[in-house]
């Protein structure tokens, strides 16, 4: 399906190509991705004092414990500024902890506390149920069949991410 359309007037009294939002992936990735941080984000401000930001660090602190703020970055997807000032804040509520590390003392270890757990025990029964919530009316095959295609456009992140066209492909 294409994602572009010719059906808009340019000024010389042409047409011109537009995008097609009905069928343009990025723009319904965007719409789902913007509307689901805010929500999350104000509903756990709302509830326990954290962002959507400092959920996503718990969450991977929870899936790999002591790791370094790098390693965050890496696998959610965020900048190094986000990422520190969520840390920071984590860190000052009591929820993470840092630890030298014993290979390279320069680098800080991140892990959770016993409180950085029980906000985690919180948060992910909440995470978990909004997730429900988006996907209901799925059966269990369309949710497979989705987390697939999901993980497909993951994996060409690095792909996306570098890409550069060359010039005489520019618009």
């Amino acid at each position: 399906m294409p994602s572009t359309k010719r059906d808009r007037a340019a000024e010389d009294g042409g047409e011109r190509e537009v995008l097609d939002l009905g069928g343009y992936v990025p723009y319904f990735l965007t719409a789902i991705s913007n509307t689901w941080s805010r929500s999350s984000s104000r509903l756990y401000l709302e509830r326990f004092g954290v962002g959507v930001t400092e959920w996503r660090v718990i969450s991977q602190l929870a899936i790999e414990p002591g790791i370094p703020a790098q390693r965050i970055c890496e696998v959610i997807g965020l900048d190094k500024g986000a990422v520190s000032r969520s840390v920071a804040a984590l860190v000052a509520g009591g929820y993470v902890a840092e630890v030298a590390d014993g290979r390279d003392g320069r680098r800080q270890l991140l892990e959770l506390t016993p409180r950085g757990y029980v906000l985690h025990d919180q948060l992910i029964a909440l995470a978990t149920a909004r997730e429900q919530m988006m996907l209901e009316g799925f059966t269990a095959e369309e949710r497979a069949l989705f987390t697939g295609f999901l993980r497909r456009i993951h994996a060409r992140l690095p792909e996306l991410r570098d890409f550069r066209p060359a010039e005489d492909e520019e618009g």
